[in-house]
């Protein structure tokens, strides 16, 4: 419908007893969402909508007549089945097994052995291949065992920090986010485990770790550059790159830590730099 209409025909489904009504784009018209490094204007609201209105107990015949009466005959409506919110969600965060040793399950559907990562408001469920690619290197990385730390900068949910401890490494995370750290330590629970999770700027972080990990947009691996490599003691590992956005980070680090070698998966790229030893 024309979005100039929309507003008077949300006021007149409340008033037939709607409990909420929500407007949205029409299907097929939902642009792409905003980026960060997306900085010119946003685009123009759509001018057509559709809307769609929850009822309690509808009584059918007096909405269609109600909406009939404020905006024609022809007006057509069409029920949407009910959804089970709860196990949709559920539903939408299986077990997942990124690698021979590395399987994230949901605190609902614990599997032995696995991470367990309560989806919240910190990135990082392990289903998105940025996520994933990080999962792998770490367990190829642990095959040494003579690494013994590891810092998660933009920590998220803590999943990173979870699996580097799980496969045996002394764990550290930051991230801005203070609810990303509040769900980190309270998945950091969920395994038993106690890791130090902070808000800390990373230009105050002092302490070199044997494994950095990333996994942040390329413009923002670019503009910590400096600092991840000065914490890097042997391994690197950068990810949250889309392949088109790639050259800004190789920019930023190939110069001082040479080549990395690429995992692609998809749009994604994860660079790992292999640091060697460092004073």
């Amino acid at each position: 419908m024309d979005r100039a209409a929309a507003e008077s025909l949300s006021a007149v489904l409340v008033g037939l007893g709607a409990s909420g009504v929500q407007e949205d784009w029409l299907p097929g018209e939902t642009p792409p969402p905003r980026q960060p490094w997306d900085d010119g204007p946003e685009g123009p609201l759509p001018s057509h909508v559709s809307l769609k209105a929850w009822f309690e107990d509808p009584d059918e015949a007096s909405v269609d007549a109600g909406v009939a009466r404020a905006f024609g005959p022809a007006s057509k409506w069409t029920d949407v089945e009910d959804v089970d919110w709860e196990t949709s969600w559920h539903s939408a965060f299986p077990v997942l097994h990124l690698s021979p040793r590395v399987v994230i399950a949901p605190p609902w559907d614990r599997v032995d052995g696995a991470v367990v990562i309560d989806p919240g408001q910190g990135f990082g469920t392990g289903s998105h291949e940025t996520t994933a690619a990080v999962c792998r290197a770490i367990d190829a990385l642990t095959a040494d065992d003579t690494l013994r730390t590891a810092l998660d900068v933009g920590c998220g949910s803590g999943i990173l920090a979870l699996v580097a401890a799980q496969l045996g490494l002394e764990v550290r995370g930051i991230d801005i986010d203070a609810a990303a750290i509040e769900n980190a330590v309270h998945n950091a629970a969920l395994n038993g485990r106690a890791i130090a999770f902070s808000t800390d700027p990373i230009e105050s972080v002092t302490e070199p770790a044997d494994l950095v990990l990333a996994n942040l947009f390329a413009e923002t691996l670019a503009a910590l550059s400096t600092d991840l490599i000065r914490l890097t003691r042997r391994h690197l590992v950068l990810a949250g790159i889309l392949g088109a956005r790639e050259a800004i980070v190789r920019a930023a680090f190939d110069p001082t830590l040479g080549e990395p070698v690429r995992d692609v998966d998809g749009e994604w790229v994860c660079l790992h730099y292999a640091v060697g030893a460092r004073a």
